[in-house]
């Protein structure tokens, strides 16, 4: 077989490919055989029509099916005695299937990029240190007294800071909804019922709660509040906001107080000496998964800087679609509009563009490492992760397997499996500098 590779750039490479005759003919005649043992012509009973009349009979069909073939297995042929990394197919081209037998075709493949893979053991990292402050604990117990709170109505006097104002309001430049006048702002600065504000300086609007100041419930204000200079939405900077605002209730926080009681409450049959341990272990057990994210992402900052590569622009490109979705996801979820999200869509291309690179960039060479040092996905820890997701998902495990081969995401998990082998393999033989929290 005569094969021929051009390289080119951003990853590509052409193959030529010339399959002699004498090895498509071998292919023909196994596949005619097998056309010979099934076909049915008038005339004949089925399978024993002579062979040149089946071969007549069905030349084209039995050229495509050999054509497929030979095509299939000497590309991956190809591709092994020219010891080429080979991503993807991009297209084949220029197929010649001559009178004698003889193939001829061109290949352009994605190849993954070459490139010396740096030195990856003994990376100097910082680690952060994973010690619990009692202050650190002091915190966690005060947000779950918080998520107990009591709220009670206060009748006999009106709103004071630290107070919670249940309130309806509405919000108008000149007459017409904030959110009609700038899109951008949404629907919280335009209107809301039942919306519950805790009295500070700063919450909700700059100067808002100071005009609700000894509002009682069931008092009505208005008001005008001018967007400050400094607002993020710049183009309303200078504007005047007139708010009618109904005040519904006035609440005032109660803390539970700090025993074995409210312990109790919040974990069934624990004192509060029993409830501080286990939030301590809690909050070690979250640090110690941050160190090591943070030290892994140390380790992959490292080996990025250490590498400079083409990469294969269609995976670029599809990666980059995925990177954003992910981003205007994470926005729409966060209330931002998708007005404002389209005003910026140059910036969040730009950067879904960065993040892709480095992470495409970071799995080339995390790949080449599990190639070095002969590290590898299990049958076992592949089919583990599968069952976590269906148990995840509450689906049985055949159907997730299914679902996840559908839209091609099995290679993905396993890609995924293997990085995060090599990155434990790293972090353990990384040098270890210690630094603050």
């Amino acid at each position: 077989m005569n094969i021929e590779v051009d390289t080119l750039p951003n990853c590509l490479a052409t193959l030529r490919v010339e399959v002699p005759s004498e090895k498509v003919a071998k292919v023909w005649d196994k596949v005619a055989g097998e056309f010979s043992q099934h076909a049915k012509l008038p005339g004949f009973r089925p399978g024993r029509a002579p062979r040149n009349v089946v071969e007549m009979k069905y030349k084209k069909e039995i050229r495509e099916e050999v054509q497929q073939k030979v095509m299939s297995e000497s590309v991956r042929e190809a591709i092994t005695e020219k010891k080429l990394r080979v991503l993807s197919i991009e297209n084949v081209e220029d197929v010649e299937f001559a009178a004698d037998k003889a193939l001829r075709y061109t290949a352009t493949v994605v190849t993954a990029p070459e490139f010396e893979i740096p030195d990856y053991k003994g990376i100097v990292v910082q680690e952060k240190s994973v010690a619990v402050t009692e202050e650190e604990v002091n915190e966690a117990i005060e947000n779950l007294r918080e998520r107990s709170a009591d709220f009670t109505d206060v009748a006999e006097r009106g709103l004071q800071m630290e107070d919670y104002a249940v309130i309806d309001y509405t919000g108008t430049i000149d007459g017409k909804l904030v959110q009609e006048v700038f899109e951008k702002a949404g629907k919280p600065l335009s209107t809301g019922a039942d919306f519950w504000i805790r009295m500070t300086p700063e919450a909700f609007f700059p100067g808002f709660t100071g005009q609700l100041i000894d509002a009682k419930a069931g008092e009505a204000r208005e008001f005008d509040i001018e967007v400050p200079a400094d607002f993020v939405i710049k183009e309303m900077a200078g504007q005047k906001i007139h708010y009618a605002v109904t005040v519904k209730g006035v609440k005032q926080k109660t803390l539970p107080e700090l025993n074995d009681e409210f312990a109790g409450k919040v974990m069934e049959g624990k004192t509060l000496d029993e409830l501080r341990e286990m939030i301590r272990g809690d909050i070690t057990q979250q640090k110690e998964i941050d160190a090591d994210r943070d030290k892994k992402n140390q380790i992959v900052a490292h080996l990025l800087g250490k590498v400079e590569c083409e990469l294969p622009q269609s995976l670029v490109r599809n990666e980059t679609r995925r990177i954003m979705s992910e981003i205007v996801r994470e926005n729409q979820a966060r209330g931002v509009p998708d007005q404002a999200l389209k005003e910026n869509e140059k910036d969040i291309v730009g950067s879904a563009t960065q993040s892709a690179k480095e992470r495409l960039k970071g799995t080339f060479i995390l790949v080449r490492i599990a190639e070095q040092e002969k590290i590898a996905v299990t049958r076992d820890e592949f089919n583990h992760r599968i069952a976590m997701l269906a148990a995840r998902y509450g689906t049985p495990v055949d159907k997730m397997k299914s679902q996840l081969a559908e839209r091609g995401a099995l290679d993905q998990i396993e890609e995924e499996l293997l990085t995060g082998k090599v990155l434990d393999f790293l972090s353990a033989n990384a040098s270890v500098a210690t630094k603050s929290a």
